[in-house]
């Protein structure tokens, strides 16, 4: 049985940039309040993201940085990809994840998980 899950449609502050004026604003789906999936430049983004205080549908980016889920996916329906995406994952174990997944993907560079602390 796979876990239930909900799409919020909803917006994130980026940034500061270059300048510690310099925002962007994204919308996209919000899983859980913690984490969302936006659209920039052709690629599929997931973020880890605080809720505003006081503001409805609104977020903050987190203090991580963000993964590429999928890329060059202009054309597509981006909630039904996440839901797809997010259906997929739910249905493989972790090592499952890192075998078929982490370790087939193209122009991936090594990446160092610090499992240690499952100890």
């Amino acid at each position: 049985m796979s876990a239930k899950f909900e799409l919020e449609l909803a917006s994130m502050i980026l940034g500061p940039f270059d300048e510690e004026h310099q925002y962007e604003l994204y919308e996209g789906y919000v899983v859980n309040e913690r984490h969302i999936f936006i659209m920039d430049a052709g690629d599929l983004w997931l973020r880890q993201v605080h809720k505003a205080p006081h503001m409805e549908h609104l977020y903050i980016d987190g203090e991580s940085g963000g993964l590429i889920i999928a890329n060059e996916v202009e054309d597509m329906d981006t909630r039904i990809l996440i839901e797809t995406i997010i259906t997929e994952l739910t249905q493989i174990n972790g090592l499952q994840f890192l075998l078929d997944i982490m370790l087939w993907t193209k122009e991936r560079s090594d990446i160092n998980l610090k499992l240690e602390h499952l100890r």
